[in-house]
């Protein structure tokens, strides 16, 4: 895949139809599913090469793209800058893998070592290795990022992920590494070694609890004095000094807003420390000291939409420019210490930067890691910060959708840590582009019949409303809700419209926080102007998914359910009456995690449930009835979707959570055979989708590392892009 590098810039701001308070809990990184957006942003075509979609008679799959991953570092070697290294982390967990550049990041390849490790943070030492902070404890290379070696910490091997890096500028010898608290199971969180990394010793400030160390800072010019930051799993922050290597330590959070620590910086005269995250609103800025943090002074200013810092780069030829970047508002410049602020400079907007650093030594051209889009780049201090995410596959994908009018239009979504986004494809992912939506987790992509793009937003209502959204013709999004009020309260994931009825939507999911944790579902027979919440389950229960019998009457609707608390373990809510009152029909003595449903094209009557009972056990259920009563057809892997085919009554497909990632059943769901020529590369399935008009009939999945298109056979032919 590859990157058109024509810029378009998306509206600078949501209409006041999804304007939101800001002062709403979301959901804490170590809790919520997956992130990416760009509202507001100066953001480039994300371009593949063209798909050469084949027969799919054993299941080929071609990748859709779009490129890009969670990228939490991303940074220039200061002795070769056309060589560069991005690190992966999906939401801030474990699953990323590193990257590297020979032409300056215009390209990327995956590093086989770390493929499928987290790389936090990397640092090069001035004598010529290179560390990186890993999942997995600290890896080092000699030969700029081409081969690694891991080094033993010496600590627990199950809890010793690494997040933070700092060479000793003066002793390139002396590297510190910030370590996780593992939610208290860990209590060394900060190392130094003295021998470039072959061994390490514990330098962990004495903290009341264990909390992971995010940042660290060494004097240029003097060793001994070192600054550590950290923060806990769901809140609190600390800075700690020392002027002697580690050996004694001062707390000095005193004067700082005591939320999470993400960035340090340390010149020898002033101090800066970076932090804050949306969870609860737990927001910090920047703040400098000149006392070595004994009095601090804010930097950020009311100008600042979002006071979230998630990293520092201060220009070493003047102290008085420093750029950060945010967790969702961009990057932002100071030329004067701080007095002024230039905010989203490059079009970068609503960026969920996670790092930032100069592109090259004595150069304004910066590096922007982002969550879910990747890799940005400028090519001065004035231009726009493009995409340059060509070769990382690592976008974290939970929903596809393709428009019944027109399969080449394909949608996705994408979620991270209290962020996410919409993009959207016009030729089978030839070319994406990012909707004007607000920064916010989307669950949900889905098209009406007649061919109008939807979205569910889950939060964090900080930044705007959870509920369903609709694209309008001019390409902008109105919120239609359901609204239950300023808080996060409604966590919806199923979206179905009626086939007959053009204002018929439900929505599926539960309520959440102050308004309870009770499984929901929502009816409007208006197009969304108003809402119904018809069903009320019990508490810990989550609608996943939604079907109609599409029999024209739109009475009979079945709604799956996952339960996490007995006697409530999952199963499928029956309405013969178009949801104004529902039924359990099948309830599980086992737990039952994610069931989806999917219809016959054949027979409004026949549906199939398929459904997860254990890590690596699922079942197939078929009904011949529509819905009342349900008999078991196949019992194998566990199941993550199901999709029924749109050219064949007897056809359907199954996501699995193990074995082949796709497989097929040609005989009902009586047996399965494999279906993922072509997936070998891919990541984890998140969901399935099926789209046709006419003779043009595809099979969309999405993974966890971007989608994937197969083609379907209509009658004797197979058709592609709309050609014969």
């Amino acid at each position: 895949m590859a990157f058109d590098h024509s810029v378009f810039a998306l509206p600078a701001c949501i209409a006041a139809a999804v304007a939101a308070p800001a002062h709403v809990a979301s959901i804490p990184p170590s809790m919520s599913p997956v992130r990416t957006d760009l509202q507001g942003v100066h953001a480039p075509r994300i371009t593949s090469a063209a798909h050469d979609l084949s027969p799919a008679g054993g299941g080929t799959w071609n990748p859709l793209g779009p490129p890009g991953g969670d990228v939490a570092v991303v940074v220039a070697s200061p002795t070769t800058p056309s060589i560069v290294l991005a690190g992966t982390a999906p939401a801030g967990g474990p699953g990323g893998s590193l990257y590297r550049s020979t032409d300056a990041g215009t390209h990327w390849a995956l590093v086989p070592t770390l493929a499928g490790t987290s790389v936090h943070d990397v640092a090069w030492s001035s004598d010529g290795r290179v560390y990186a902070a890993t999942q997995d404890g600290v890896w080092t290379s000699d030969d700029a990022g081409a081969s690694w070696t891991q080094r033993n910490l010496g600590i627990d091997p199950l809890n010793d992920a690494t997040f933070s890096l700092a060479v000793d500028p003066s002793t390139p010898a002396t590297v510190w590494v910030g370590v996780t608290a593992a939610a208290g199971f860990q209590s060394v969180n900060l190392m130094r070694s003295l021998d470039r990394g072959a061994n390490w010793s514990d330098r962990t400030p004495p903290h009341a609890t264990p909390l992971n160390g995010t940042a660290i800072a060494i004097d240029p010019q003097q060793s001994a004095t070192v600054v550590a930051a950290f923060r806990g799993d769901f809140g609190t922050g600390e800075v700690w000094t020392s002027v002697d290597g580690g050996d004694h330590w001062q707390d000095r959070s005193a004067g700082l807003p005591g939320t999470p620590v993400n960035a340090l910086h340390y010149d020898g005269t002033r101090l800066l420390a970076g932090g804050g995250m949306n969870f609860g609103s737990q927001y910090f800025g920047l703040y400098a000291s000149t006392d070595l943090g004994q009095s601090w002074s804010p930097l950020h200013d009311a100008t600042w939409p979002l006071p979230i810092v998630t990293a520092i780069a201060v220009d070493p030829a003047d102290a008085q420019t420093i750029v950060v970047s945010t967790d969702g508002t961009g990057v932002h410049r100071t030329r004067d210490g701080g007095a002024h602020w230039d905010l989203g400079i490059g079009g970068s907007g609503a960026l969920a930067a996670q790092s930032v650093h100069w592109a090259a030594a004595g150069s304004q051209a910066l590096l922007v890691g982002a969550s879910a889009l990747g890799v940005y780049r400028s090519a001065d201090a004035d231009a726009p910060l493009v995409a340059s995410s060509d070769g990382i596959s690592e976008f974290n994908l939970v929903s596809i959708a393709g428009n019944p009018l027109d399969p080449a239009e394909v949608a996705v979504a994408f979620q991270g840590n209290n962020n996410g986004g919409v993009m959207s494809s016009t030729d089978g992912g030839v070319h994406w582009t990012i909707e004007a939506l607000p920064p916010t987790r989307y669950s949900k992509v889905g098209w009406s019949p007649s061919g109008v793009l939807y979205a569910i937003s889950s939060g964090p209502s900080s930044i705007a409303p959870e509920g369903l959204y609709r694209r309008e013709a001019d390409a902008s999004w109105t919120g239609l809700g359901p609204d239950q009020g300023p808080l996060y309260e409604s966590d919806l994931a199923a979206l179905r419209f009626s086939e007959v009825d053009p204002d018929l939507i439900l929505l599926g999911g539960s309520d959440f926080g102050v308004a309870g944790s009770a499984g929901t579902v929502w009816r409007s027979a208006d197009a969304g102007q108003t809402w119904d919440k018809q069903y009320i389950g019990d508490d810990g229960l989550f609608i996943g998914d939604i079907e109609i019998a599409d029999d024209g009457s739109d009475q009979v609707m079945l709604a799956p359910y996952t339960g996490y608390q007995s006697p409530d373990q999952g199963g499928l809510l029956r309405s013969d009456d178009g949801g104004a009152s529902w039924a359990p029909v099948l309830e599980q003595s086992t737990y039952v995690q994610r069931p989806h449903l999917c219809g016959s094209i054949a027979d409004p009557r026949v549906f199939y449930l398929g459904i997860a009972s254990g890590w690596s056990n699922g079942t197939v259920l078929r009904s011949d009835d529509a819905g009342a009563s349900w008999t078991p057809a196949w019992n194998g892997a566990s199941i993550l979707d199901i999709a029924c085919d749109t050219t064949d009554g007897d056809t359907l497909y199954i996501a699995q959570g193990s074995g082949a990632r796709v497989a097929r059943s040609t005989d009902a769901g009586a047996t399965f055979t494999p279906f993922a020529s072509g997936l070998d590369a891919g990541g984890a399935p998140t969901e399935l989708a099926t789209v046709r008009s006419g003779d043009d009939a595809r099979l969309l999945l999405a993974t966890n590392k971007g989608s994937y298109v197969a083609t379907l056979v209509v009658g004797d032919a197979i058709f592609a892009d709309g050609f014969e």
